[in-house]
């Protein structure tokens, strides 16, 4: 067996009803004011409010700020940090999905130990230690609760992802209340983001290990038998809570070992069309499987088989053609499209797409089998 190091959060709570609970923070001994971060909907909706709450009826001063989008530019970073720099603050909460708990993430950083932004970007280059850090996810897709990644756009509009070890948070919060009643939109494309972790994180070319391939295999399963369950059932607890925990476990499986090219080819569709993340790699997942299956029939087979009712035996290459088969099914079946024409992309936007896709190096380096411009382009043509 090769070597390996995996790397998690220092504490895991899954527990319904949990993020509204003062006695949840109290149990966390938290101190100094806290910065709830989080997005405008989340307000709306109620959520943040009974988080903020909660945080003050366990003892602790909070400062709300609400302003993170979708895709979340550097801009709503520096603007966080600079209104909260003189707060005095001693915890970062990060509440919603990944744009969220992204920011949250880097706000973290920033705080305790200013740098400049732009040169954090890549993989171990932010530098310092964060402040502690408690992430609380709403949606059943990024994992980055379980992450030592955040993403932001970036000056040039292009994603920029920052990869450290002080992005892997102190305190996670799973509580499936939150994710009750999501849109069915919302929940089947970051059902699918989270998917794709973890055939991605089985699949990669570097990391892969052990660990990160059960934590892969277990995570699909949760999420690949719950999401059918709860986008036609918003408000069956039980399945949230599968998906929640599968979710998260999938963001443990790449956080300990790596994605690839699907999100590679994703990035560019969300940069250059605002499609959300999960829809973007929705619609690439099928094809870059095919570009892969050559190197990776025999793990999409594994994965296939410890999902799959059918009967086996069968081969590797049969197994593994059943399993895009499913996702091909799947994807418009839970209301995804399956088309960039559907998004409006045309044929004449490709050749913009795909040198967007190109510069996602390290991505594409992650990839079991390495693509190249050809690739990429043929590989959207395939979902034009």
């Amino acid at each position: 067996m090769k070597e390996f190091q995996c790397r998690f959060p220092g504490n895991i709570i899954c527990r319904d009803g949990s993020s509204g609970n003062p006695e949840s923070f109290k149990a966390l001994s938290l101190h100094g004011r806290a910065l709830l971060v989080t997005d405008p909907t989340l307000v709306k909706l109620g959520i943040a409010g009974k988080v903020k709450e909660a945080l003050e009826l366990a003892g602790i001063d909070v400062i709300l700020f609400a302003e993170v989008e979708p895709e979340p530019k550097v801009e709503t970073v520096r603007k966080l940090v600079g209104i909260t720099e003189q707060k005095h603050i001693g915890t970062v909460v990060g509440l919603g999905g990944g744009s969220p708990m992204d920011v949250a993430k880097i706000a973290a950083l920033l705080l305790n130990h200013p740098q400049p932004i732009k040169s954090m970007y890549g993989v171990g280059n932010a530098i310092g230690d964060r402040l502690p850090l408690i992430l609380i996810p709403t949606t059943a897709g990024t994992g980055s609760e379980g992450t030592p990644v955040a993403v932001v756009t970036g000056d040039n509009g292009e994603k920029s992802p920052i990869v450290g070890p002080q992005f892997i948070c102190d305190h996670v919060i799973l509580d499936a209340e939150l994710t009750l009643g999501l849109p069915k939109k919302v929940t089947a494309a970051t059902g699918i983001d989270a998917m794709v972790h973890a055939i991605e994180a089985y699949t990669s070319s570097v990391r892969k290990n052990p660990v990160s391939d059960q934590l892969s295999i277990q995570a699909l399963k949760l999420l690949y038998n719950n999401i059918r369950t709860v986008i036609d059932q918003g408000y069956n607890l039980e399945a949230r809570r599968d998906m929640l925990l599968g979710s998260m476990m999938a963001g443990l499986a790449f956080a300990n070992s790596t994605v690839g090219a699907v999100h590679a080819l994703a990035y560019p569709l969300g940069t250059q069309f605002h499609l959300s993340h999960g829809e973007s790699n929705a619609v690439v997942l099928a094809p870059v499987m095919k570009y892969n299956f050559d190197k990776a029939a025999k793990l999409y087979a594994e994965l296939w088989r410890s999902i799959s009712k059918r009967p086996d035996p069968i081969t590797d290459d049969e197994a593994a053609s059943q399993f895009i088969r499913e996702i091909e099914t799947l994807i418009p079946e839970i209301g995804l499209k399956d088309r960039l024409t559907l998004y409006g992309i045309k044929e004449t936007n490709l050749s913009n797409i795909t040198r967007g896709a190109l510069k996602q190096e390290r991505l594409l380096s992650y990839n079991i089998s390495r693509m190249g411009e050809e690739d990429i382009f043929k590989a959207y043509k395939l979902v034009l």
